[in-house]
């Protein structure tokens, strides 16, 4: 009898739990930075592929980093490391010229503060980890504002 019991409530719990994951809201939103009117159409577009593969690498980053995952955060701030890099612009370059003057500033520092997280993961100290970790993060903030606002002097004040 109380293994009849057992297997019954194991299976209307497994039941019950199987029921609640698939009615579980999921998320139908795309999570993507509006789309400001100071860089035109084209170079938005330029930028969008390569914007996905570095949301990728910043979430699969802030995983390990939290998880205090050293050879992982080697490896995801390496990959945001050896991502290439937009040219600055030059004479008759269109479509980089279109891009604000900061943000090649803001790549340069992105590339910088992921070969310091690298160094320090490999020198497992968390608390250099840490501190690279958000002056990585802050230079993808201080972009996505340049991105969306311009670089102007009220986005400078905001700074």
């Amino acid at each position: 009898m109380t293994k009849t019991v057992t297997i019954a409530g194991s299976v209307v719990l497994a039941t019950a739990i199987g029921v609640g994951l698939f009615l579980r809201p999921r998320s139908t939103a795309v999570e993507r930075l509006a789309e400001p009117a100071s860089i035109p159409a084209i170079a938005r577009q330029a930028l969008r592929a390569k914007m996905a593969r570095h949301e990728v690498q910043m979430r699969t980053l802030v995983s390990r980093v939290v998880m205090l995952d050293d050879d992982g955060i080697a490896r995801a701030a390496g990959e945001i490391f050896d991502e290439p890099a937009l040219a600055r612009p030059i004479a008759g370059d269109e479509l980089n010229g279109l891009l604000p003057a900061r943000f090649f500033v803001l790549q340069d520092e992105l590339k910088e503060r992921s070969r310091r997280l690298v160094a320090a993961s490999t020198s497992r100290n968390h608390t250099a980890m840490a501190d690279e970790f958000a002056a990585l993060a802050k230079s993808c903030v201080s972009c996505h504002e340049i991105y969306l606002h311009g670089d102007t002097p009220a986005a400078e004040a905001r700074r």
